[in-house]
């Protein structure tokens, strides 16, 4: 077995349940490799030791060219590098698969750096953004506006309304397509206990799971003069195509297309934030207005209390100086 069909076997094992974690993996597992080859002349990770995997980290640190034309790596990209690492060796350790005859690389440490605050978008944030996307004069669409919205206030992932496509080994040329997007069929039109139409919505999280969403009236109001005249199977946000395609708005716009949105609405008030930002806000305002954790677990797809609790960090962190301003 070759260090490539090892690699594909491990992103394709049921440890790895994200899409956008495969993706990044695949990086990471090739360009360790490719690493090793060059640096060391080694074609085979069972020659791998220790110190290969500490100096390809110390590389990662200090030496690796950024597109920024940096050197250098962040703290918490290093350390998603090392994770990824750990995981290929744990999984080739595994009895039915037998690549490694030890496993080095769970040695390797992994030093996370909290950034939950700088994940967060107050209010009064949230607030300006809002008023440039409304006032009209910004230079921003009306596709800045409505697909800010309704990741504030859906707190959905990227992935869950925009197309992802990964590496497809066989047939680089057509890239795999990992997640759909968001079709209008999986928006229905229902009716709430004041007699409101509001939407509901189903969207595909990770490992697949679907969950359903309900949003707010005025949300659900902004996204249905947004569908206009829009038939079920097509989709909630067409990608732009290329210029006479026959294919143009067939498909969902890419998670890339979105995250480019979100940048510039950012550099416009000059507000740094990617669309995960949202997500983290979402629940951290919807925590401080009274939202219970178990709704937040729902609107959010968590499977557990601990990771919403790790979204919400921030309300629950009041501090004591609040006490003696009472």
């Amino acid at each position: 077995m070759s260090a490539s069909e090892l690699i594909n076997m491990w992103l394709h094992s049921q440890k790895l349940k994200s899409d956008q974690t495969r993706r990044s993996y695949r990086t990471i597992g090739h360009e360790l490799t490719n690493w090793l080859a060059e640096r060391y002349n080694l074609p085979d990770l069972r020659l791998c030791t220790l110190g290969h995997l500490q100096f390809f980290v110390a590389y990662l640190k200090d030496e690796k060219l950024l597109r920024n034309g940096k050197t250098g790596m962040s703290q918490n990209a290093v350390a998603k590098y090392a994770c990824a690492i750990r995981s290929l060796w744990k999984f080739g350790c595994k009895e039915s698969i037998g690549y490694f005859s030890h496993n080095i690389a769970q040695e390797l440490s992994i030093d996370w750096q909290d950034k939950t605050a700088s994940r967060y978008l107050p209010v009064n944030k949230i607030n300006q953004i809002e008023g440039i996307l409304e006032d009209g004069q910004s230079g921003l669409t009306q596709l800045h506006y409505v697909v800010f919205t309704l990741l504030y206030y859906s707190g959905c992932r990227v992935g869950e309304i925009a197309r992802i496509t990964a590496p497809n080994s066989n047939d680089p040329k057509k890239p795999r397509v990992t997640s759909e997007g968001l079709f209008w069929s999986d928006v229905q039109e229902v009716t709430n206990q004041d007699g409101v139409t509001v939407l509901n919505l189903t969207v595909r999280g990770k490992g697949n799971k679907t969950r359903t969403i309900g949003l707010d009236p005025q949300t659900s109001a902004i996204l249905i003069l947004w569908r206009g005249d829009a038939r079920d199977n097509e989709p909630v946000f067409p990608s732009p195509g290329r210029k006479h395609s026959k294919k143009k708005g067939a498909v969902p716009i890419s998670d890339r297309h979105i995250r480019t949105l979100i940048k510039e609405i950012g550099d416009k008030k000059g507000i740094k934030f990617s669309p995960h930002f949202l997500r983290h806000s979402h629940a951290t305002n919807a925590k401080l207005e009274g939202a219970s954790d178990t709704d937040l677990m729902k609107q959010l797809g968590h499977t557990s209390p601990t990771m919403t609790a790790r979204y919400t960090k921030m309300a629950a962190n009041k501090g004591t100086g609040y006490m003696l301003r009472r």
